[in-house]
Formats: structure tokens, sequence, C-alpha cells
């Protein structure tokens, strides 16, 4: 934290001779590792430090922005340099009494658990291990027939944020974060398939090897032998990973950015049952479990837990400080502030709109109950091509794999299929929620039953 605290200093010297309304600095000193085992040997190993400063200025109600990375505590070096470069980048925008920047904590925010003090300290040899046990649990599953194990590997992110500006705020916080990942490859009688897991923990022990090594070898012997059925309606069961997929699509809808410029088909719909009664969905940016858990937004705001849907009925929108100061201005609505959802997606880009940790509220039932229920239909294990989804509309039309159901049982893979329908709709059907949440970046949810949509088979 030293070598940050000494840039900020630095900075806020130059700052003071410079005749701006307004700057915010932001700091990331960050530490990085990566482990990957190929055939029970350390195939690449790499580790870096950075220390990477980002400055908003603003002057007669324009934004200017600027960055640098650097490995260290030279970048002071360059930081007037970079300063002058964000007040000369505001000069040629249009004013707007939108921009502005957080004012003081008037209290410290619950800081969550995503910072483990022992990460830094364990061993090299510990994390190599992690990614070389991956590689060995998929292999083992079945020696015959995953004939390939790639990119099994370990990942770890070691982060001290400080963000500070002309209002008199400063706050400061540490994170970490840490991942592993496999890919299974599968063959038997010339047939090839390909099964992918991982998983991430904030806390270094947690990561659970056995489980993704495991379930990514089962993920490609399970679609082994895969066939196509009649074309129809049936019944969809999506697992968790899809229906966070799709839920990364629908999150476009909910925010206020998209809401004020016309291109959300939730706009002006507040109070109404949008969606199926069994559904609720969250953005909390507080949860212990999501991978972008923050004290803080991306320009100083607390985060929070803020309910967008509540038993299929739409309670509102997403926030930054520039999108709510833009509703209030327009004096249409009633008075909204920031939910916290500034979201900084790296070092160079200034903070923008967007989701922090959005999910779908599990319910009680199993996976396998779920599959009983579903009776006879279609288990969607994985979609292809979801860019192609437009998300003003909602129409999509994906190839997918996964399983056929036969009297609530597992029959046989099922493969070169697809389904069509329309996002809204789809989560409007939906029958039952499983209690089997997981986040998939910063969406997550349940397996969802869905009452029917439209297969293209043979």
């Amino acid at each position: 934290m030293n070598d940050g605290m000494k840039v900020i200093d630095h900075a806020l010297e130059i700052l003071r001779r410079r005749s701006v309304d307004g700057y915010e600095i932001y700091v990331d000193r960050s530490t990085h590792l990566y482990v990957e085992s190929k055939d029970a040997k350390v195939d690449t190993f790499q580790t870096s430090r950075s220390l990477g400063i980002a400055f908003r200025i603003l002057n007669r109600q324009r934004m200017g922005f600027s960055y640098i990375t650097s490995s260290g505590e030279d970048a002071r070096e360059d930081v007037e340099r970079v300063i002058d470069d964000a007040i000369q980048s505001a000069e040629p925008t249009s004013g707007d009494p939108c921009f502005d920047f957080s004012p003081v904590l008037k209290e410290s925010p619950p800081c969550p658990p995503i910072f483990d003090e022992t990460m830094e300290e364990t061993s090299q040899e510990a994390k190599i291990e992690k990614a070389r046990r991956l590689e060995e649990v998929t292999r083992s599953v079945d020696p015959e027939r995953i004939t390939k194990v790639r990119k099994a590997s370990y990942e770890e992110v070691i982060s001290r944020i400080t963000l500070v500006n002309s209002n008199g705020f400063q706050f400061s916080y540490a994170s970490s974060l840490a991942s592993t990942s496999v890919t299974a490859i599968a063959q038997d009688g010339g047939e090839s398939e390909v099964g992918w897991d991982f998983d991430f923990s904030h806390f270094h022990k947690d990561l659970d090897v056995e489980r993704v090594g495991r379930d990514a070898a089962l993920k490609a012997l399970e679609r082994l032998a895969g066939r196509r059925i009649a074309s129809g309606l049936y019944p969809i069961l999506i697992r968790n990973q899809v229906a966070s997929e799709f839920l990364s699509l629908l999150a476009f809808a909910f925010l206020s950015e998209q809401v004020q410029k016309g291109k959300s088909p939730l706009k002006g719909k507040e109070g109404e049952r949008c969606f199926s009664p069994l559904l609720s969905i969250v953005d909390d940016g507080l949860h212990p479990k999501g991978i972008s858990t923050s004290p803080i937004d991306g320009e100083g705001t607390p985060t929070q837990r803020t309910p967008l849907v509540v038993n299929g009925e739409l309670r509102g929108y997403l926030y930054d400080r520039y999108w709510a100061n833009r509703q209030n201005i327009s004096q249409l609505t009633r008075w909204v502030e920031s939910t916290g959802n500034s979201h900084r997606s790296s070092i160079k880009s200034p903070p923008g709109l967007g989701v922090s940790n959005l999910f779908i509220e599990p319910a009680k039932d199993p996976f396998p109950q779920l599959v009983k229920d579903l009776r006879r239909g279609v288990v969607i294990e994985e979609v292809m091509g979801l860019h192609t989804a437009d998300p003003i509309s909602g129409d999509f039309s994906l190839g997918c794999s996964g399983d056929w159901i036969e009297n609530g049982e597992r029959a046989y893979p099922v493969k070169s299929i697809a389904i069509a329908g329309n996002l809204f709709q789809l989560f409007k059907r939906v029958i039952q929620v499983g209690n089997d949440l997981r986040f998939f970046g910063r969406t997550g949810s349940p397996s969802l039953l869905i009452e029917e949509l439209e297969v293209s088979g043979s």
C-alpha cells in the first residue's frame, strides 16, 4: 500500500497547483500468479506485480480521464503528464451537469469477507500442487476415455484499492480472488467430446479442485454417443450455468442507462409482474460468494443489496451516480440515488454502470428433483452463440446440447439441436426453481424448469 500512497501524495501536490473544479484518483496495487499443469509438470508459471493509477478531472462540467500502469514507484515520474492528459481530454467534450464525484462517507461501509490474509503467505509449491492435482483428478475419472487434459490451471489476484477525490473522500480496501479451471477431452470409438469446469473463491483454501476435475471429466464423458431428437415443443430444464448466461443477457434491461435511452423493454414497468411469480432477482455487491463483491463501487458509493424483481414483480433498476443524477435532473420520476453499481472493468477505462453480483434467488428443490418433475423433455447443459441474441427484443435462436429425459430419468445425451424463443417469455414461463445457485462471472442462477420451448432437431 505504501507505493500507492506515495503516488497519491505526489498527485495531490500537483493537482493543488492546477486550476480544476474537481478530481478523483483511483489506485490499484495488485499481484498476479498463474500456474498451469501439463503431463504432471509445470507447463506455465507466471507472476507479476503492477501499480495502476487512474485520474478523472472535472472542469466546467466536463469530465476527462487518463491512466498509467507501472511495475512500481517509478510511476511518480509520469504522474504530472498523466494528470495534464486528463485535464486536456476534458476540453473537447460537452459540459454535462450530471457529472460529479462521491461525497465523504458518513460512516465506513462494512467490508465483506473478500480478503484472504493467508494467500500471500501460502507457498508457491502449494499453489502449483493445486494445478497438478486438478490434472490428476481429471484424468483419473476414466483413464481410458479421458485422453487429454488441457488448461489445468490455478490463478490468483490480490488487489489493494485506494480511492481519493476532491470532496475529501478517501477509502482503501484489499481483496483477493483465486480460481481454478480445467478442460477434459473424452474419446470413444472415434468420437470426441469436451468438458470444462471451474471454481473461484476469495479464499485459497475453499477452492475444490477435486470437484472441478471430476465434473469436467464427467461432462465430457456424458456427451459421448449423443443423439438428435425430433423437433417440437418440449418442457425444458436449463442448468444453472445456462440460466446464468440468459440472465447475463437480461441484465441489460435492468440498467438505468438503457431505461433512460428507451432501449430497455422494462421501461415504465415498475410494479408490474413482468416475470414468473417464482422468480426473484437481486443485485448484491455484498454477496460473500460473488466475484465482484466489494465495500464500495468504482466511484466510492457503498455497495448494497438491490432487489430488482420480487415474486415476478419489477421493483426497480440499477444506477451509478451519473445516471441517478440524470434521472433526477429530468424531474419526470421519483428521486433516485446510486445503487452502488459503478463498475471499473480495468484501470484503463473510467467507471461505468454495470451489475455487481446479479442472481436469481434459489428455491428448495435439488436438481435431481427438477429432473423427476420434468418427466419427459430436455435438459439444456450448454448453449452456443448467445452473443447473437437481441437484448432489446429478447429473441434468440441458439445451438445447444444436453440430455433427453424419459419418465423422470436421464435416457441419453442430446446434441446438434437448437432452441428458439424470447428471453422475456422464457423467464415468464419458469414453473420451478432449483436450489443449486452458482455464480458464473458476475451473474448467477439456480437451475430453472421452463414450461415449454421450441426445439429444432431432426
